[in-house]
């Protein structure tokens, strides 16, 4: 089956990360400076509180970028030196602080993790999942106005489409999964619809990729023993 969301999903991603790698990394001094000024502002620090921040900070800057240098072969063992340095970090910050920045200082973090969700669950509208994929079609296939549009309107009709099935998560797994070949097949019919020829045939090359990525994907993943 071919599915569209997840073709355009990858695109999407590889652009964005494409675009990530042209800026360098920030040094550990650069990330600490960025993240003290923040907390600074936020949590009112004075400019002693503001040192030890930043020294505190710096430290765990250095630490990560170690441990992306050497990381450990085992997944299990990464994930706990990660957890380590970021408890580390966390428990010295809060003994800078005042009980009232504590506070607002636990409030931030738990604003960060919503906000982390969202992002990795994309919590976005339909339209907002509508507009961000008909830019990347329209880039990669150098979409007309005209075309760019109607693709909009058949992505946003999909995306809304998509969002009542999982809404309304039929208990049948089955026919969940057809309804969802339902939607994507036609939301697919109806893109290659309003392609050219030479788009038509791009936008099969950018499936085929997608397809070839996936399967390389699940193929490592069955590949990887699990860790413990």
């Amino acid at each position: 089956m071919k599915k569209i969301f997840l073709m355009l999903a990858f695109v999407a991603g590889t652009a964005v990360v494409a675009n990530a790698q042209t800026k360098a990394p920030k040094s550990p001094d650069q990330r600490a400076q960025h993240r003290t000024a923040a907390l600074t502002k936020k949590l009112n620090l004075s400019a002693d509180q503001s040192a030890k921040v930043n020294a505190i900070l710096l430290k765990q800057a250095s630490q990560m970028d170690s441990l992306k240098a050497n990381k450990p072969a085992d997944r299990k063992a990464n994930f706990e030196a990660h957890k380590a340095v970021f408890a580390n970090t966390d428990a010295q910050i809060k003994a800078v602080l005042k009980p009232d920045q504590q506070t607002a200082y636990a409030n931030l973090k738990t604003e960060m993790k919503g906000k982390g969700h969202g992002r990795h669950h994309g919590n976005k509208t339909p339209d907002q999942k509508a507009q961000r994929l008909t830019g990347v079609l329209t880039k990669k296939l150098s979409l007309n106005a005209d075309q760019s549009a109607k693709v909009n309107a058949i992505l946003l009709q999909s995306a809304t489409q998509m969002d009542s099935l999982k809404a309304n998560n039929p208990a049948d797994r089955a026919a969940k999964k057809e309804s969802r070949k339902a939607i994507l097949a036609n939301a697919d019919t109806q893109l290659k619809a309003v392609f050219t020829a030479d788009q038509q045939k791009t936008y099969a090359d950018l499936k085929a990729k997608m397809i070839e990525k996936m399967k390389a994907k699940r193929g490592a993943k069955q590949a990887t023993p699990n860790a413990g």
